[in-house]
C-alpha cells in the first residue's frame, strides 16, 4: 500500500514538472531595427535669355537679332537704338531644384530719362502668357511680374516677354531723353508646397526677416 502511494506522487510530481516544462516554451521573434531617411528637397533656379548679334542691314546700320545657336546668356547689350527698333529679349526662369516652386521676375530700370513714357510700355506689348503685374510689389521704376503656374522641378517659364520695341514715333528729343538706360531683372523662387498660391507665397517671402 505504502508502494502504491508512494509511486502516485512520483508520478504526479512527473507531470508537474513536465507541465511546468511546457509554460516555459514561447514563440519569439525580434524585427529591427527600423532607418528611416530624411533626404532634403531643395527651390534653385535659373534666369537666362537668348543671345543677341547686331546683324548690319541694307541700309549700312545694325539690327538686333537673337541667336538660338549660341548658349544663352545672362546679359544683353544694345546699342545704335533708333524709334521702331525691335530688341529681342525674353528673360526666362528654369526650375533646376527638385521641388516645385512659385516664381517672380524684378524689373528695375535705371538711368530711364523720359518722364512721358513708362519703361513697361516698352515691352508690355509681348508680355509672356502666365506673367501678372504685382501693383502691390512694384514701384517707381520698379515692376515685379508673379508667374501664376506652379513651376515643377526641370521646366521653364514662358519669357517674361520676347522683346523691347521702341515707339515709332518717337522723335529726336525723345530719344535723347530716355538716354542710355539699364534693365536689371532678378528671379525670385519660393517653395509651392504649403501655399495656396503665388500671392500668398511672396508674402511670406516677402516677410522673411
Amino acid at each position: 500500500m505504502k508502494n502504491k502511494k508512494w509511486m502516485s506522487i512520483m508520478i504526479l510530481s512527473l507531470v508537474a514538472v513536465f507541465a511546468a516544462g511546457v509554460t516555459l516554451a514561447y514563440f519569439t521573434d525580434t524585427s529591427g531595427p527600423v532607418t528611416n531617411t530624411f533626404t532634403m528637397g531643395d527651390v534653385a533656379i535659373l534666369l537666362d535669355e537668348a543671345d543677341v548679334d547686331a546683324v548690319e542691314d541694307d541700309f549700312g546700320g545694325f539690327t538686333c537679332v537673337a541667336n538660338d545657336e549660341v548658349d544663352r546668356v545672362t546679359a544683353n547689350t544694345y546699342t545704335n537704338i533708333y524709334p521702331g527698333a525691335f530688341l529681342p529679349k525674353d528673360p526666362t526662369v528654369t526650375n533646376t531644384g527638385s521641388n516645385p516652386a512659385f516664381v517672380r521676375v524684378m524689373i528695375t530700370v535705371e538711368n530711364f530719362g523720359s518722364e512721358d513714357v513708362a519703361p513697361s510700355s516698352l515691352w508690355l506689348a509681348t508680355l509672356g502668357a502666365g506673367w501678372v503685374l504685382d501693383p502691390v510689389a512694384s514701384g517707381a521704376g520698379v515692376y515685379v511680374y508673379n508667374y501664376t503656374d506652379v513651376l515643377a522641378p526641370g521646366l521653364l517659364t514662358t519669357p517674361v516677354f520676347t522683346s523691347l520695341t521702341i515707339p515709332t514715333s518717337f522723335n529726336s528729343a525723345q530719344m535723347a531723353s530716355i538716354g542710355d538706360f539699364n534693365l536689371v531683372i532678378e528671379a525670385h523662387a519660393i517653395q509651392a508646397q504649403g501655399f495656396a498660391d503665388v500671392a500668398e507665397a511672396f508674402a511670406a517671402y516677402d516677410a522673411q526677416p
